[in-house]
């Protein structure tokens, strides 16, 4: 009897406990509707709770809920999410949502510069959010962050390390001749998109920047893709294979901000090609003695065996899995920006300052950019305004590697030998007997061809100097509300040097222009 009132105690508190949670919940019945009926599978939480009900195909919902004020929050594809307070004392509620047009009410850029809503279109017009630009982004041109975040186009890297053009393809190859390049529009001003030595057979060349790479994404304010004839008629036919609009920032009346944006990047190969390693230099199965001999890899197997290596030392006849890795770098790239914007009621103005500097993933490439740029605006009266900008690019590349067949330093690290290490491929010149460096490579009989990589980035890369200005100055009159008369004039100009490791300089160079546009 003793220990049962014992159990009967203990029990006691837990029932009252039960009785207590019991009595501090109550059940919430409602309906979610919308102008078309009822909204079935919506979800309805209790705010800052896990644990929701679904409503029903007539849109009721019922669900438990501790005493006192609460607030339902209500979710449902398609619609906009919204909170409804429910009181102490209400126990059943009606809640609406609204539908979200997303972006049918969006506002885009289009062509010559106008605003129009998405939903007043008749084409296709994707807008490029400008996060995605300036975030993980690809320093050397704006162009290679656009890949997979626009339906429909294709962006291909040059090959030529830092700093090489890329093609931009939105409509497709439409000419298997010509040039498939999507036109790039900046604030209405058309940008040469050519990449000046590109690449024209197997055996390659060394191929400079394009137009995109001197757009600084911290700039850009919108962007829309055009892809269709209709939406890219008024550029006419340099248009024809799509349009990139873009505009760049300005400043906003009665308002001063300070934006600064650095971000650092790392690069890697990603993967290399798969090599043997069981056969070392030579040919027929025998071992290569000097560099007269054969510099492919069908010598006899690598055990460890000792010979006179092309470098005339002793030296041990084994495996080097590492040699073709070790020729390629860590890259790295920063890049800082600051943008000042400041404006009063009739004057507004915006200057910015880029820096990017970049090591690539082949030694001896490095790329420094800067980018200066400023605009301002002014209303001079309700009907009068002006809008003039500036920009200057200075960018700076060394070391930029060939690319091809042709005494490419990538293709030439490829062809090593897989017994040639590292460091013996890192002595990669000697001086004759008149004080001249020559290369001192595995294999002279292949030096027209293949050589040495090391040798190629060290003494024959060649290097760019690039220095871009482009401006308008435009003046608008506001004729009616739908109607005004824009006069605009566009400046150009661009010089590149190349500097070739012989100390020879070749100058390409494209005269400042000025366009009248009416």
């Amino acid at each position: 009897m003793g220990k049962m009132m014992q159990k009967l105690l203990i029990l006691i508190p837990f029932l009252f406990l039960a009785t207590f949670l019991q009595a501090q919940t109550r059940v919430i019945k409602g309906k979610v509707i919308s102008v078309d009926g009822p909204v079935a599978g919506a979800s309805v939480l209790i705010k800052g709770k896990t644990t929701g009900e679904a409503t029903g195909a007539d849109g009721s919902f019922k669900l438990n809920a501790p005493e006192g004020k609460v607030t339902l929050v209500v979710t449902s594809v398609g619609y906009i999410k919204s909170e409804r307070a429910v009181g102490e004392n209400e126990t059943n509620v009606e809640i609406n949502l609204i539908k979200d047009n997303g972006g049918l009410s969006e506002v885009v850029v289009t062509a010559l510069g106008i605003t129009r809503q998405a939903k007043s279109l008749v084409y296709a017009a994707q807008v490029v959010p400008v996060s995605q630009l300036t975030g993980v982004r690809a320093t050397d041109n704006f162009l290679g962050s656009l890949d997979g975040k626009v339906a429909n186009l294709v962006v291909n890297q040059g090959s030529g390390g830092l700093g090489s053009g890329a093609k931009i393809v939105l409509r497709g190859n439409r000419s298997i001749s010509g040039d498939n390049n999507a036109l790039i529009v900046v604030d209405g001003v058309p940008i040469n998109n050519s990449t000046y030595s590109a690449a024209g057979n197997d055996f390659g060349s060394v191929q400079s920047s394009d137009g995109a790479s001197d757009i600084n994404p911290d700039d850009i304010e919108s962007m829309t893709i055009l892809r269709g004839a209709s939406a890219a008629a008024l550029y006419g036919s340099q248009a024809g294979n799509g349009v990139i609009v873009i505009t760049t920032k300005k400043g906003r009346k009665g308002k001063i901000d300070v934006t600064l944006n650095s971000g650092i990047g790392i690069e890697k190969p990603f993967a290399l090609p798969e090599f043997q390693n069981t056969y070392g230099q030579g040919n027929n199965g025998l071992i290569a003695t000097d560099s007269s001999q054969s510099g492919a890899s069908w010598g006899a197997k690598m055990t460890g065996q000792s010979y006179i290596d092309y470098l005339y030392k002793q030296s041990t006849y084994s495996p080097q899995p590492n040699n073709v890795s070790d020729f390629f770098n860590t890259g790295t790239s920063l890049n800082n920006s600051v943008g000042f914007s400041l404006g009063a009621d009739k004057m507004q103005s915006y200057f910015s300052y880029t820096n990017n500097q970049q090591k690539g993933i082949i030694r001896n490439n490095n790329l420094d950019r800067n980018t200066f740029n400023w605009r301002i605006t002014n209303q001079i009266s309700s009907k009068f305004s002006t809008d003039a900008k500036i920009t200057y690019i200075a960018q700076n590349i060394s070391g930029r590697p060939r690319a091809g067949e042709e005494n490419s330093p990538v293709f030439d690290a490829y062809e090593m030998p897989r017994s040639v290490s590292s460091a013996d491929a890192q002595q990669y010149q000697s001086i004759n007997n008149v004080g001249i460096p020559v290369p001192t490579n595995w294999a002279s009989t292949l030096t027209s061809i293949y050589q040495n990589p090391y040798w190629m980035i060290y003494n024959t890369s060649i290097g760019e100097t690039r220095e871009r200005v482009i401006g308008f100055a435009a003046a608008t009159y506001q004729i009616t509300p739908w109607l005004s008369v824009r006069d605009r004039q566009i400046w150009t100009g661009l010089l590149i040097r190349f500097r070739k490791s012989i100390s020879r300089e070749l100058f390409y160079g494209i005269p400042m222009q000025v366009v009248h546009i009416a």
